[in-house]
């Protein structure tokens, strides 16, 4: 496989800060400054970098759920590849990753969202088997993977 999943730490959290995005899709995601510094803060936040053979390309995001008694639960909150990198199905191979990761981890259920302008998130989520499951408050679609559905 061409893409790893690596750790932010160190050694590679300012290739991550400095990863661009398209003009029009700066809205759809938190920066990855904004990630990072929160996961500062939110301990059970794991935040990797997306590789090329050992170029940083993109970064996500994600975590167990972290209400008492929803421990199978997890969210996939970030997901950003630099726009060089963009269609060439690297978000893709990064995400299953980050599914065998979560799965690895206890995981049962996985949720994610995007906002409703981005049809790239919306084609990537429903082809890997995600259902739509509703609305959030802040108006994202909200998706839903269970482990016996991947």
């Amino acid at each position: 496989m061409e893409i790893e999943l690596v750790a932010v730490g160190k050694d590679n959290w300012r290739k991550c800060i400095s990863l661009n995005m398209l003009d029009e899709q700066k809205s759809f995601v938190a920066s990855n400054v904004a990630t990072i510094a929160e996961s500062k803060f939110e301990p059970h936040y794991i935040v990797k970098a997306i590789c090329l053979k050992s170029e940083v390309i993109g970064m996500l995001a994600y975590c167990r759920e972290d209400e008492d008694g929803i421990d199978k639960l997890y969210w996939l909150f970030r997901l950003m590849i630099d726009s060089k990198f963009q269609g060439k199905g690297y978000g893709r191979q990064a995400v299953k990753l980050a599914l065998s990761e979560m799965r690895s981890l206890g995981a049962e259920e996985i949720r994610t969202m995007h906002n409703p302008n981005n049809i790239t998130a919306k084609k990537l989520y429903l082809g890997l088997g995600f259902k739509a499951i509703g609305t959030r408050d802040d108006g994202d679609i909200l998706y839903s993977l269970y482990d016996n559905e991947a």
